[in-house]
């Protein structure tokens, strides 16, 4: 009984971060868009991606890494962690994966900054 109160989160920290997690989705969702916009202005009638949407790319990647950080940060306050061979959880301890084998790494803890975009002044 005392491991399960050792490893269980309070509700407002599953709360807390559960809100960070629908915030970087939430941010993730609307660069996505603003992507899409700039992407159709600049390339409506042009089939090639142009290098100048490479931050807004990166920025995106990073949301995506920044989530999967509130995941594992969840699933450590919890003693778990996910394989990222197959998805299985796992004590937070373990070396393998006791489903596909593969050697867990350390879990990424820090998060990802995104970097400023500058607005194409040629497309305002």
């Amino acid at each position: 009984m005392a491991w399960r109160a050792q490893n269980e989160i309070s509700a407002t920290d599953a709360k807390r971060i559960d809100g960070s997690i629908l915030q970087v989705d939430s941010q993730k969702k609307n660069m996505i868009y603003q992507l899409g916009e700039a992407f159709y202005k600049a390339n409506k009638d042009n089939e090639n991606v142009d290098a100048d949407y490479k931050v807004a790319i990166d920025n995106i990647n990073k949301m995506e890494f920044n989530r999967k950080v509130w995941i594992n940060r969840k699933m450590k306050l919890q003693g778990m962690r996910i394989c990222e061979g197959c998805g299985n959880v796992l004590p937070y301890e373990s070396a393998f994966c006791n489903r596909c084998g593969v050697k867990l790494e350390a879990v990424a803890e820090d998060l990802l900054e995104l970097t400023e975009v500058q607005p194409n002044s040629e497309n305002e």
